[in-house]
């Protein structure tokens, strides 16, 4: 048999035993060979398998298979020893493609279903982390292309407008190549500007928080049109709702996306916003700009406080908006 990788080779050697009830053990695994044999190979089962990569032929073969397997079937087993994360994430990696949001349980019982074992919800969550990242690549990776991908964005988008900050650095690297280490970027692309011009001078700012691998605030600012549908102005991502880096945030929209006078924002009266805001590098009020805040989050700060914490005079604005 013959198989275009290494990672195909193992993973039919992986399915076969799982689906006839087998278990194997890996006796040696190079970068060009792999060998295994039976778990009970030294209680009298005599099945052995080796296979390595032809330069000839450039492809894995198994080259040769010894015995055949003898021992009981282990289908009454709840578990298998081959049917790890790596196996799982090759078995429901278009499930996970399909529907993102599947949840973890929905993939122990396919498994349940396909296979009749029961694996855990640990190796499952794994599997699943896996499968993304055969479809999107992992989060180093991920992360490493961000540059990459804002440059591609600005050379099809003219006038897109993106910041990075945050120097390379040497992380454990062998060959002396830098990792590129993101605390903040910032884009916004060419038409959205544009499109600003025409849109009404009133813009909206919130936050969000990621909860991937990397914790950090997504920061989005967006408009509103004549026709009053919403419109995307900007994007951030910071390490969090910090002073420092919404002074670098606001700096960045009023220098290359809202220069225009007479500008009014709306935000969730976050302290960080607010001292970012007021302070002397953004000075937001001086340049005849105004700000107001969502009536959501001033209805929730006053459900949340009681008589003897809240004063209806600290959260009210002297400024109304109507749009």
């Amino acid at each position: 048999m013959q198989f275009d990788s290494k990672k195909a080779t193992v993973s039919t050697i992986k399915h076969y035993h799982i689906t006839n009830g087998y278990n194997f053990n890996v006796v040696e695994s190079k970068p060009h060979l792999y060998v295994a044999r039976c778990i009970h190979y030294n209680n009298g089962c005599e099945w052995r398998l080796r296979a390595s990569y032809s330069k000839i032929r450039h492809h894995w073969e198994i080259k040769s298979i010894d015995g055949t397997h003898t021992c009981f079937s282990t289908l009454i087993s709840q578990d298998h020893c081959n049917l790890d994360s790596t196996q799982i994430a090759s078995i429901v990696f278009h499930l996970v493609c399909t529907n993102p949001s599947i949840r973890i349980k929905s993939l122990v019982a396919d498994i349940k279903t396909r296979y009749g074992y029961t694996v855990t919800y640990r190796r499952a969550w794994i599997a699943k982390e896996k499968a993304f990242a055969m479809e999107y690549g992992d989060w180093d990776q991920s992360y490493n292309e961000v540059p990459i991908w804002l440059l591609a964005a600005q050379q099809t988008n003219p006038e897109t407008i993106f910041q990075l900050f945050g120097p390379p650095v040497n992380v454990d690297a062998e060959d002396g190549s830098s990792t590129y280490i993101m605390e903040r970027y910032f884009w916004a692309f060419g038409p959205c500007i544009e499109g600003f011009k025409y849109c009404k001078h009133v813009v909206q700012v919130d936050e969000t928080f990621l909860t991937g691998r990397y914790h950090a605030t997504l920061l989005t600012v967006i408009a509103q049109d004549g026709n009053r549908n919403i419109f995307p102005l900007t994007f951030a991502i910071v390490e969090g709702e910090i002073k420092e880096a919404l002074i670098w945030f606001f700096q960045l929209l009023r220098e290359h996306v809202t220069p225009h006078p007479n500008l009014c924002l709306i935000t969730d009266r976050g302290k960080g916003i607010l001292s970012a805001l007021r302070s002397e590098e953004v000075d937001w009020e001086s340049d005849n700009l105004h700000s107001v805040y969502y009536i959501h989050h001033l209805g929730s700060n006053f459900n949340n406080c009681t008589p003897h914490t809240f004063s209806i005079q600290k959260m009210c604005t002297p400024h109304t908006l109507s749009i």
